[in-house]
């Protein structure tokens, strides 16, 4: 399913790969580094997350139209594929089998590392079209959702780091014109800020504990309990140096750069778990 718009996302952010930099070059060179970095690193950032849009909104459309059936695993097959460098990886791919409504048994193949914590004969939600029963799909969070979540992730992190490179050159030029700002802070405002850090820091270091203690056996499950409490944590202390008077913008932009980060990818660890 949507297997075109998904070639299509990929086609686009491979050709920021090479058009971002090469127009953050040129800005870079017209104007100052940050400049360049900035710009090159939103373009290929907004590539990526169109591709994950264009891509999350014809999987819903796809998904709205389907029906929701109970498959049992068959068995995986391996399958290998080259980078690159010639190198060979070999991944194990669920294979699913589903009886559609006219009663007809088929089968579907999931993608590679997927179901890995399933056993042959173990019940796994399918959906497939009522129109074209063969066109199906595992119902599980890497096959409906997996790219989505890739080309956000290859997205986002660009685009965080071209606004946060985009605001240095913005404070840059501030500064060459002789605009700083002066602050003070307050015994009430310092008060706040005090009390805000200690929570941050305590739902930080929770997140590190759940990474090695949280109470299941599948480590999928204990790193993203433990990388989405960090990224909370990261993004709490953000918060905290938000209030008046505000910490400069690169520590804002560093916090909420690992915040979100850290709770992006520890979602999508614990929703493929």
């Amino acid at each position: 399913m949507d297997d075109e718009a998904a070639t299509h996302a990929l086609l686009v952010f491979g050709l920021s790969l090479l058009v971002g930099p090469a127009i953050g070059a040129l800005v870079g060179w017209r104007k100052t580094l940050f400049w360049g970095v900035g710009v090159g690193a939103l373009l290929i950032g907004c590539a990526g997350l169109y591709g994950a849009a264009t891509v999350g909104w014809q999987r819903h459309q796809s998904i709205a139209g389907t029906v929701l059936v109970e498959g049992r695993l068959v068995e995986f097959v391996e399958e290998r594929s080259k980078d690159s460098k010639g190198r060979t990886t070999t991944t194990r791919a669920p294979v699913v089998e589903y009886t559609a409504s006219d009663g007809q048994a088929r089968r579907v193949k999931g993608l590679g590392g997927g179901l890995s914590d399933k056993s042959p004969d173990d019940p796994v939600d399918v959906r497939y079209k009522p129109a074209d029963p063969s066109q199906a799909l595992v119902a599980d969070f890497q096959n409906m959702w997996g790219i989505v979540w890739a080309l956000g992730l290859f997205g986002g992190f660009p685009t965080l780091s071209g606004i946060f490179f985009t605001g240095m050159a913005i404070k840059e030029s501030r500064h060459r014109s002789g605009r700083g700002v002066v602050r003070t802070r307050t015994p009430a405002q310092q008060r706040w800020r005090t009390r805000g850090t200690v929570v941050a820091n305590v739902v930080f270091l929770a997140g590190f504990a759940l990474a090695f203690f949280y109470p299941d056996p599948n480590p999928m499950k204990q790193f993203g309990a433990g990388f989405f409490t960090i990224g909370v944590g990261a993004l709490l202390h953000m918060v905290v140096q938000c209030l008046p008077p505000a910490r400069d913008f690169e520590v804002l932009g560093i916090l909420a750069i690992v915040g979100l980060g850290f709770a992006a990818f520890g979602y999508g660890a614990w929703m493929m778990a």
